[in-house]
Parts: C-alpha cells; structure tokens; sequence
C-alpha cells in the first residue's frame, strides 16, 4: 500500500489535506469505489488552522490496519516523525496480539524526522456529546482547579464515523446541540472535522476492531504543530478492559515526536463519568449523544443497547432529568427488548449491565431489576447455543 504525498487545499472556509493511496496486491481493489486508488481526506475550518506542511503522519496512522488487513508492505512518501515510526512498530504488534486473525504485521517503508515540541499548552479533545467526551471535559476542569493540571482548550467533533458524511441533517443537528451546551464565556476552540476514511475501511477493516482508533490518532496528528497534548477517552475500568480498538495499550502509540497521546481515563467506571459530569458540569449532560446507531437520522433513537444502558446508568445516579435527549424513555417494556451481544470478546457489555442491575437493586428498581434479569436468562442461553454450534 503507498501513501503518495499529502496535498493542502481550501475552498468555502474550509481546509483540506488530502492524498492518494494505492493498493499493490493484484487484483484488489477498495470495494466502495472498484478502484486500487482511492483519495483519503480531512477538512475543518479554515480559522482553525492553515498548515504551512503536508506532513504524511495521520494518513499512516489511518492506513496502518488497513495495510494489515490485506496484508501489504506501507509505503509512505514523505518524512514522518521519528517517534511516531517506532510508535507504529509498536501498534502493529499490539493489534495482531489483540486479534489474531485479523491482520498482519507488515513492513514499514518510511523515512523518519525529529520534529521539536513547542511551547504550547493546548490540549485537544474529542467531542462527540457522549458520557466518555462530556467527562473528559469535566474532569479535566476539576482537576485543573484542584491540581493546577492543564485544562481541555480544544475540541474535536468528526463527521464520517458513528455520523455518516450523507447525514448532513443529523450532523447539524448534533453540532449546534452539542457546542451550545457549552457555558457562556468559555474559553476552548470547537472544531467540526469531517473525513472520509470509512469509505477507504470499508469491507476491509473492522471498524469496531481496528478501526475507530486509527481515525482518532490519524486526525490528531494532523494538529500536532499547534495542540501537543491529546485525550481519547476510555470505555472502561482498567479491571474491565479487553482487547479493543481503542485501549490504553492502543492509544498512547500515535504519540509523535511534538504531541503526546493519552487514553483517559481507565481509572473512572461510566457510572462514576456520569457522577463527574452531573456534579461539575451539569450543563452538558442537555446535549447528551451516545446512540451509534442512528436509525432514521436520530439523536438518540433510545432502544439501542447503548442507548438503554446510559438511560439507566442516568436513572441509577437520579440524573435522567437532566439529559432529556432520548426519543424512547427507558422502561421495563423496552429494557425487556435488549439485544446483548453472544460473542466472548464482547463480554466487556455484560459486565456494564451487571453493574447496572445491581445499581437497579441498590436503588429499588424492582421492575427495571426484575426485566434486566429476563434479558440476561434469555441471552445466556442463546449465548451457549451459539458456542455449541462453533461460535466464539
């Protein structure tokens, strides 16, 4: 797989780096488009930034599991940060020890630079308006005001992964829900990203697996000259993480030579994220997003196993007043009708519904306990059905 060099542009406002990557294996080709070219891109406002450098750095990282999972040596052309080469070897060793199977290692053909860090502070992250983002946001300030510790100044919001490219309706949507929910007078940047790197995954790579990690890293490098310090935020407790595609192992390895990556933080259940936020930062629980399903261009449809397990970790905490942003309230009826995953390394989601039911007991939410149980009888089941007959 080559990366050929990275180009800049701007129209209408916006920025855009952009570059051409090319399958070498005979006879494959990205399946959205029939072609062994297809253009990679990432715009934001052009107020945000204007780089003075086509630097190769995010589209490697973007690049990195799809060259695994065909298998292809990664050609780059152009220097990358010396750090962030040896980082890669790294990642890739990681990710074939987390799924085997699924991806190779392969050979990294990349000339490597030292790039000296800057003086500045920033620090940038992701904001999607769910528990993960909104906690990210308010700890960081608590600890700022406890510690002194550097506070959130820049946040990311992406279209083209949960948020497809043609749902335009529900982007603009979630942007000015979830950017006005920030406080009068603040003082971080807010940055609407847009990328097109689903499209190159697509029917190649497992998003869930390997690829949600990669868009992150390889967009963060992208404003690496001006933001040195980077928050992806954690799904779980250090005693609950499995391999992921996101994962403090993961995470830290798309750190370059000026900017540092962190996974925050593995320390917090959700449970405790929801406590953070509604103590601290209230207000940003009224732009709430978590559904990745988005049927019908919803905010949050509701019925989705990620949206019944916010509502009623938000129910367990009393704090299901302040985030009204689901179509569907949460019920015995509905929560009767969630779908839990069989698969073993999907397990981590049984555990967030075993805290959630003894939270339900601890709180006296006799139906909501007495419906969670029906699911969990019913799944085992099938979950052993499904092993029996060859599934993992």
């Amino acid at each position: 797989m080559i990366i050929h060099p990275v180009e800049i542009s701007s129209a209408l406002g916006r920025c855009r780096v952009s570059a051409t990557i090319e399958i070498e294996t005979p006879g494959r080709v990205f399946p959205k488009t029939g072609t062994r070219t297809q253009e990679l891109w990432i715009d934001w406002p052009e107020s945000y930034l204007k780089p003075t450098e086509a630097r190769p750095d995010g589209f490697v990282i973007m690049c990195l599991t799809l060259a695994m999972c065909l298998g292809e040596r990664l050609q780059v052309r152009g220097a990358m940060s010396q750090s962030l080469v040896l980082n890669l070897l790294e990642a890739m060793a990681i990710y074939k020890h987390y799924f085997l199977g699924l991806c190779e290692i392969v050979d990294l053909d990349a000339e490597g630079e030292f790039r000296p860090r800057g003086a500045s502070a920033r620090v940038g992250s992701f904001y999607s308006g769910g528990v993960d983002s909104l906690y990210n946001i308010a700890e960081s300030a608590r600890l700022h005001r406890e510690f002194g510790t550097l506070p959130i100044t820049d946040l990311w919001l992406i279209q083209g992964m949960d948020i497809a490219l043609d749902q335009d309706d529900l982007w603009e949507k979630t942007k000015s829900t979830i950017f006005a929910q920030l406080p009068a007078g603040h003082d971080m940047i807010c940055a609407d990203i847009r990328t097109n790197v689903r499209d190159l995954h697509y029917k190649i790579v497992d998003w869930e697996k390997l690829g949600f990690s990669v868009v992150l890293g390889g967009i963060s490098k992208v404003f690496a000259p001006i933001v040195p310090n980077v928050l992806i935020g954690s799904y779980a407790k250090y005693d609950k993480i499995v391999p992921h595609a996101s994962s403090p192992l993961v995470d830290p390895m798309w750190s370059c030579d000026e900017q540092s990556v962190r996974h925050f933080s593995c320390r917090a259940s959700r449970q405790d994220k929801i406590e953070t936020v509604a103590t601290h930062a209230p207000y940003l629980l009224q732009g709430l997003r978590v559904c990745h399903k988005n049927t019908g261009g919803a905010y949050n449809c509701g019925v989705c196993e990620k949206c019944m397990r916010t509502q009623a970790q938000l129910i367990i905490g009393g704090y299901q007043q302040l985030a009204d942003t689901f179509d569907t309230e949460l019920s015995s009826k509905t929560l009767r009708r969630l779908k839990l995953p069989w698969r073993w390394e999907n397990r981590f989601t049984w555990d967030f519904w075993r805290d959630i039911q003894a939270g339900f007991r601890e709180r006296g939410e006799t139906d909501l306990d007495h419906a969670l149980s029906h699911v969990f009888r019913k799944y085992t089941v099938k979950r052993a059905v499904r092993r029996c007959l060859g599934g993992r």
